[in-house]
């Protein structure tokens, strides 16, 4: 699985699930080049990016101001930040600190998508929730769903239920998230306070 973003100086950087890599390529070049990992080799290692390690990545999102890549490494049930302006690669949030918040057994970010100011959200796909980790207060919360209730209901956040959540982007008007669901099949909208609604 692969997934891309790109800064505005014309780099595109994609993640690789098989490969367990980040890739770059320029937009006007015709070959791929590795930026993260090493290919074929799964772990988890905080290091350069050369040294690094992660485990299946699925998604990628991008703070252009900070020059911070966000990353859903969901084989290491983890979601990690490369700073770009050193080539560093960290753990932002792993399973502990979703355990400790939810009591949950599992944390399967298969999607991350920054929102422009301080708050980085994360499609939890197995416990059917969405997290928020706010990057001022460095500190992690749950924003909506219940934990393993998996379902179909709009509303406040406590209410809200969600299927497989599997991507999460910033909506185009910037006005909250858009997520898709591989149960429900549908696409849902949810505000940064995490009230969701159905998009029809």
């Amino acid at each position: 699985m692969r997934a891309a973003v790109e800064d505005p100086s014309g780099l595109v950087f994609f993640c690789d699930a098989a490969e367990h890599i980040i890739g770059v390529r320029a937009t006007n070049a015709a070959s791929n080049q590795l930026f993260a990992g090493t290919p074929g080799t799964p772990g988890i290692i905080n290091a350069s990016c050369r040294k690094a390690r992660f485990n299946g990545p699925r998604s990628l999102s991008l703070d252009v101001a900070q020059r911070t890549l966000y990353v859903a490494d969901t084989g290491n049930q983890a979601v990690r930040q490369v700073d770009l302006r050193v080539n560093i690669v960290n753990t932002l949030v792993n399973l502990h600190d979703a355990r400790s918040i939810a009591g949950v057994q599992e944390f399967t970010p298969g999607g991350v998508a920054f929102d422009g100011d301080d708050l980085v959200a994360i499609a939890d796909i197995k416990n059917h929730i969405l997290w928020a980790y706010d990057l001022r207060l460095h500190r992690l919360c749950l924003l909506c769903g219940a934990p393993g209730q998996h379902g179909l209901a709009d509303g406040e956040p406590d209410r809200a239920r969600f299927w497989l959540p599997t991507t999460i982007t910033l909506a185009d008007d910037r006005s909250g998230f858009i997520v898709t669901e591989a149960g429900n099949r549908l696409r849902r909208h949810v505000t940064r306070d995490g009230r969701v609604r159905t998009l029809r």
